[in-house]
């Protein structure tokens, strides 16, 4: 038995293409076998979001409300994301105890949401990145968590904002989290494969292989200084 928490933290409303994107991956989750060896493989689901503006409270509300469902599986899955129908079944067959995409922020230029291990840059995913890749911190946008990781979690807090002294910064949620389970000794891994199948929507649908020549169309692009 395979029974996904999907959960998404949501400021006011999900993105049009989350919402087809949704319905389609759900339904090729439902009908696909995820390792193809048990024919009796069986697929639950339960879909949960909570509305605000405090999206780490949400997070550490839905991770309990997982626990309490007996899911064996959390995907944190963002609201302005979209992801090809086969994302869920690709990170499952995985069977990692955290498997995440890497995704650009909404930002240019353009960032991708995973600190390399070594903490000296951010990863990007190119046309030659593929299979896993333990990584320092990555975005929860899409993120696939096992039950075994959430146990060793315990209660809040677990998705801290704290503030970097080394970056002059407050870090983000996500952060937090993926530090915490490291301490745990759970790697942080990324899907360079998975990471090609999703996008982020924003003004623009950012994804791994947007090319300069779409940086430099956008319309902030002769106040932004583009590598």
């Amino acid at each position: 038995m395979i029974n996904v928490a999907v959960c998404t933290p949501s400021y006011s409303g999900p993105h049009i293409r989350y919402l087809m994107s949704l319905v389609k991956m759900l339904n090729t989750y439902l009908n696909t076998p995820v390792t193809g060896l048990d024919p009796h493989e069986q697929h639950m689901y339960s879909y949960n979001v909570i509305q605000g503006s405090m999206v780490a409270t949400a997070r550490e509300e839905m991770m309990e409300a997982a626990i309490k469902l007996d899911a064996t599986h959390l995907l944190f899955l963002d609201e302005d994301m979209g992801f090809h129908p086969m994302t869920l079944n690709h990170l499952l067959m995985r069977q990692q105890p955290f498997v995440a995409c890497n995704y650009p922020m909404k930002t240019w230029p353009q960032n991708f949401t995973a600190r390399r291990i070594d903490r000296a840059e951010w990863l990007p995913t190119k046309e030659e990145s593929t299979s896993l890749e333990e990584v320092d911190f990555c975005g929860l946008g899409f993120a696939l968590i096992e039950r075994q990781v959430l146990d060793a979690l315990g209660p809040a807090p677990n998705f801290l904002n704290t503030w970097d002294e080394e970056w002059k910064t407050y870090s983000t949620e996500d952060r937090f989290f993926c530090h915490k389970i490291r301490e745990k000794g759970f790697p942080v891994y990324i899907d360079h494969d998975a990471s090609k199948l999703v996008y982020h929507n924003g003004d623009h649908s950012y994804s791994w292989d947007d090319p300069k020549e779409v940086l430099h169309k956008h319309p902030y692009a002769e106040r932004i200084k583009i590598a």
